[in-house]
C-alpha cells in the first residue's frame, strides 16, 4: 500500500519536519494578522539569515471566531539589506509539498541577484507538512482498486473504497480537511503579509502554486507588488479537457525523447525506432510480464499504467539519457531505477502509527469539480486519454483527476472559473516550457488571455516542467521583472531551447 503511493509519485507516507502539529484548535492562540515571533530554525540554527515562526489563522475565513490552525513559516533575509526591495513569497508547486523545506534546504532557490534584494518567505500551506497536516488511516488506502474500473460493480467498489479512505482523513485531520482550497491559502498568505508588517508582497509560484497566485491577485490586487507564475494551471478546464491536455503533454514529451533517441547513436532503443521499442515494452507490462522490486516492499506487477507514470517523471527535468539507461534495465526486468528519483527534501518525522500524510486529494478536489458519474464516464475518459497518448497511454499525471475525487463528499469550495484581474492588479509575468509534461503550454496561453492586459507570457522553447534554472534567458527576464516590474515587457516573447544533437 505505501509502496503504491510512492510508486505513483505521491510520497504520501512521508511527513517533513521536526514536530507533528495537532489538529485545528477550538480558538486561535493569537488574533489573525498579529505579528509573528521569529526564532532560529531548529533545522539550521547556525544560519543567521534563516528564521522560522508560526502564526494562527482561521480554518474558515468566513468564520474568524471558529476553529483555527497554526501555519509554519520560514524567512530567509535578503543577502544585501542595503538593496532590499521587500518580501518575495514563494508558492510551493507540488500538492502536499513543504514550502518551508523548499526555503530551508535550498539556498539557491533563486539567483544571487534576486536573493540579495528580497526576503524570501514561504509557508507549509494548510493541511501539509507542519501546518495541521492531513492524516489518513494507512489500512484504508484504496491501493487494491483498479486504476480503470471497467464494470459497474468495480466502479461502485472504487467509489466506496475512496469514500471510506476519505472519511478516515476527515476524522483524523479535523475541519482543515474541508478548507484546503487555494482562495483560503491566499487569505493565509495575506495574513502572513500583515504579520510581517509589509504593505505589499511580491509572489513567485510554480505549477499548482500558480493557482494560489491567481487567487491572491484577484482577492488582494493592491497588496500585490508583482508576480511571476511558472508552469501555469488553467482553472477553467473540466475533467475531459484535463485528461486530454495532460495526456497529450506527456505524449509530447515522450515524442521529444523518442526523437532524441532515434538520432543519438548511443541510445540503445533507437534500433527499429524508439517509439516502437517502447510500445513493445509497454505491451509486456500490460501482459503482467514485468515485476517491480523496491526495497522494503514485496514484489508487485509493473503494469502499463505504473510504467508510463514512472517514465513520465523523467520528463519533468528532461532526464532523457537517464531514462534510456533505465528502460534498458526495465526490459531486463530490473525495475528499481524507476523508483529511485523521489525527492524527500528534509528530515522525515515518524507519523502516528498506522497513518499516512495524504493532502493531495483534499487540496485538488477543493479547487476542482471533477464529476465521474459511472463506469460509462470512466471508459469514455479512458478513450480520451488513449486518443491523446497512443504510446504512453494512461498516466497518473492525467488520470489522477479521474480517481482522486471519487467518494469525496465535501464541498468544492473553489470550482473552476475564468481568471479576472481588475485594473488595480499589477502586471504579472507567466513563464511556461513549450513542452511541459505536466502543465501544457496551451494552459499558459489561456491564462494569459484571461488576465490580459495584465499578463505577459514568456515561453521557453524547450522541454521540462519549469524553466527558471534551465534557461539563462528565462532566469534573467524573471529576475528583471521581479526587480523592476514597471519595465516594459512584450505581451508574448520567448527564450530558445537547448541546441539538440
Amino acid at each position: 500500500m505505501r509502496l503504491r503511493l510512492t510508486a505513483l509519485g505521491a510520497l504520501a507516507a512521508t511527513l517533513l519536519g521536526l514536530a507533528l502539529p495537532g489538529p485545528a484548535q477550538a480558538r486561535p492562540q493569537n488574533p489573525p494578522g498579529a505579528r509573528t515571533a521569529w526564532a532560529a530554525c531548529p533545522e539550521a540554527p547556525e544560519d543567521p539569515a534563516l528564521r522560522c515562526g508560526r502564526m494562527t489563522v482561521p480554518v474558515d475565513w468566513a468564520d474568524p471566531d471558529g476553529p483555527a490552525l497554526d501555519l509554519a513559516l520560514v524567512r530567509r533575509a535578503a543577502a544585501d539589506p542595503s538593496r532590499r526591495i521587500g518580501v518575495l513569497f514563494h508558492g510551493q508547486g507540488a500538492l502536499g509539498g513543504s514550502g518551508v523545506d523548499a526555503v530551508l534546504h535550498n539556498p539557491q532557490l533563486f539567483s544571487a541577484g534576486t536573493s540579495s534584494r528580497f526576503d524570501l518567505v514561504a509557508m507549509d500551506v494548510r493541511g501539509t507538512g507542519r501546518s495541521n497536516p492531513v492524516l489518513c488511516d494507512a489500512a484504508a488506502y484504496p491501493g487494491g482498486v483498479p486504476a480503470v474500473p471497467a464494470t459497474a460493480a468495480q466502479f461502485a467498489r472504487a467509489v466506496e473504497a475512496h469514500r471510506a479512505f476519505t472519511n478516515t482523513c476527515r476524522s483524523r485531520t479535523g475541519p482543515v480537511f474541508d478548507h484546503m482550497d487555494s482562495r483560503s491559502v491566499a487569505r493565509d498568505m495575506d495574513a502572513v503579509r500583515a504579520a510581517l508588517g509589509e504593505r505589499q508582497l511580491s509572489f513567485y509560484g510554480d505549477s499548482f502554486g500558480t493557482l494560489t497566485g491567481q487567487a491572491y491577485a484577484e482577492l488582494f490586487p493592491t497588496r500585490l507588488r508583482t508576480a511571476v507564475w511558472e508552469s501555469n494551471l488553467d482553472h477553467t478546464v473540466d475533467l475531459s479537457r484535463w485528461v486530454a491536455d495532460r495526456s497529450a503533454a506527456v505524449e509530447d514529451s515522450f515524442r521529444g525523447f523518442a526523437d532524441w533517441c532515434d538520432r543519438t547513436p548511443s541510445c540503445p532503443q533507437r534500433a527499429g525506432g524508439t517509439a516502437r521499442w517502447y510500445d513493445r515494452l509497454h505491451a509486456k507490462a500490460e501482459r503482467g510480464e514485468l515485476t517491480a522490486t523496491v526495497p522494503g516492499a514485496p514484489p508487485f506487477t509493473l503494469d502499463g499504467y505504473l510504467l508510463s507514470t514512472q517514465v513520465s517523471f523523467f520528463f519533468f527535468q528532461r532526464r532523457w539519457a537517464e531514462l534510456s539507461d533505465c528502460l534498458t534495465q526495465v526490459d531486463a526486468d530490473r525495475t528499481g531505477c524507476l523508483f529511485g528519483g523521489g525527492e524527500q527534501g528534509g528530515a522525515a518525522t515518524a507519523l502516528p502509527p498506522g497513518t499516512l500524510h495524504h493532502p493531495q486529494s483534499a487540496a485538488f478536489c477543493a479547487d476542482h469539480r471533477m464529476p465521474v458519474n459511472g463506469v460509462a464516464d470512466v471508459l469514455r475518459l479512458r478513450e480520451v486519454a488513449l486518443a491523446n497518448a497512443p504510446h504512453t497511454g494512461l498516466t497518473a499525471v492525467a488520470w489522477g483527476a479521474v480517481t482522486d475525487c471519487l467518494g469525496m463528499t465535501g464541498e468544492t469550495r473553489n470550482p473552476q472559473r475564468p481568471l479576472r484581474l481588475g485594473g488595480q492588479a499589477p502586471t504579472v509575468l507567466l513563464t511556461n516550457s513549450r513542452h511541459d509534461p505536466s502543465m501544457p503550454h496551451r494552459w499558459a496561453e489561456r491564462v494569459t488571455a484571461q488576465a490580459f492586459p495584465k499578463a505577459r507570457l514568456l515561453s521557453y522553447e524547450g522541454w521540462g516542467h519549469g524553466s527558471y534554472w534551465i534557461s539563462d534567458c528565462v532566469r534573467a527576464q524573471v529576475d528583471r521583472h521581479l526587480a523592476r516590474p514597471q519595465a516594459w515587457t512584450p505581451p508574448w516573447t520567448s527564450c530558445p531551447g537547448p541546441a539538440e544533437p
